[in-house]
C-alpha cells in the first residue's frame, strides 16, 4: 500500500473511530442551509438497501414527521441527476409512508469509502441501524477497500472476533437475516445459530419462537444439536442454574464459561463461598 493511502486511511480511522462522530456532523450541518429535494429523486443507499424496517417503525416515523416535521435533514450525495441517501433511512421511509413531496437534505460530496464510514459510525452509535446493517457495511469495507478485521474493530468499537461473528451473520438463511433485521430474533440468538447447518437452523428457529427461548436457552439448544451425548442434559441443567454461557463436563473436571467477570464472581459467591 502506498504511503499516501496509508496516511489517508489513518486519518479516516482516527476521525470515524471517535464517539458520536455523526452527532458532531449533525451539529455542523445545522449551520449549513439545507435544500428541499423531491423525495422521488432520492434513491436508497446501495450498500444497505437490503436492510428493512418493520411497518410499525415506518408508520411511527411517518406520523412523527407529519406532526413535527424533520428535526434533522437527510444527508445525501449526488448521483448523476439523482441523489443517493447516506444518513436518515428511517426518516426517508417515514416520509415515503406519508407521501411527502419534498424533504430537507444536506448534500455532501463524498466518495464510497467515506459513505461507508459514515454509515458504520451511525449504526455503531445505535442511531439508525442494526447488526445486519453493520455486517453489510463491514463486508463492503473489507471487500472493496481491503479494511482488516483489526481496523474494522477500531471503527465499530468491537473486538476482532466480534467483527468476525457479525460479518458471519450474512451466511444465515435469508429468512433468519430478515428476522434479525426486524428484531424478531436478537443478535445473541443469531450468533448461536451460526454453529448449525441450514436444516438445523430452520428447526431451531421454530423451537426458539414456539418456546420463547432466551439466548442462553438457545445456546443450550445448539449444544443439543452439536453434542448428542449422555452429558448433554447435565450440561444444560448446569447452564441454566449457573447462568453460564457454556459448561463442559469431563471425566475429572467441570468447566464454566461466563460472558462477564461479574457473572463469574456472582457464581463464585453463590456456589463456592463459605
Amino acid at each position: 500500500m502506498k504511503k499516501s493511502n496509508v496516511s489517508s486511511l489513518s486519518k479516516l480511522v482516527k476521525k470515524f473511530s471517535q464517539e458520536d462522530v455523526i452527532l458532531q456532523m449533525e451539529k455542523e450541518y445545522r449551520s449549513v442551509a439545507s435544500v428541499n429535494i423531491p423525495l422521488e429523486k432520492i434513491d436508497d443507499n446501495s450498500y444497505v438497501n437490503k436492510v428493512t424496517f418493520s411497518k410499525k417503525t415506518v408508520n411511527l416515523l411517518g406520523k412523527s414527521i407529519k406532526e413535527k416535521g424533520f428535526f434533522n435533514p437527510l444527508v445525501v450525495r449526488r448521483k448523476g441527476d439523482r441523489y443517493e441517501l447516506i444518513l436518515g433511512r428511517k426518516r426517508y421511509f417515514g416520509a415515503k409512508n406519508i407521501n411527502l413531496a419534498e424533504v430537507p437534505a444536506i448534500i455532501r460530496e463524498v466518495d464510497d469509502e467515506e459513505v461507508l464510514l459514515m454509515l458504520l459510525a451511525d449504526v455503531r452509535d445505535e442511531r439508525e441501524g442494526n447488526i445486519i446493517e453493520m455486517a453489510l457495511i463491514c463486508t463492503a469495507l473489507s471487500q472493496k477497500f481491503n479494511y482488516s478485521q483489526a481496523t474494522l474493530g477500531k471503527l465499530s468499537h468491537q473486538s476482532r472476533s466480534q467483527v468476525t461473528n457479525i460479518v458471519r451473520l450474512l451466511s444465515l438463511p435469508e429468512k433468519v437475516i430478515k428476522e434479525v433485521m426486524l428484531g424478531e430474533l436478537s443478535y445473541g440468538h443469531a450468533r448461536a445459530l451460526l454453529r448449525l447447518d441450514q436444516f438445523e437452523i430452520e428447526e431451531a428457529v421454530k423451537t426458539i419462537h414456539h418456546n420463547k427461548l432466551s439466548v442462553r436457552e438457545t445456546e443450550a439448544l445448539v449444544k443439543r444439536y452439536r453434542y448428542e451425548d449422555e452429558d448433554y442434559e447435565k450440561e444444560v441443567s448446569l447452564i441454566t442454574k449457573s447462568n453460564a454461557r457454556d459448561v463442559k463436563i469431563k471425566p475429572v473436571s467441570v468447566s464454566f464459561e461466563f460472558d462477564t467477570v461479574e457473572e463469574k464472581e456472582d457464581f463464585i459467591k453463590k456456589y463456592l463461598s463459605d
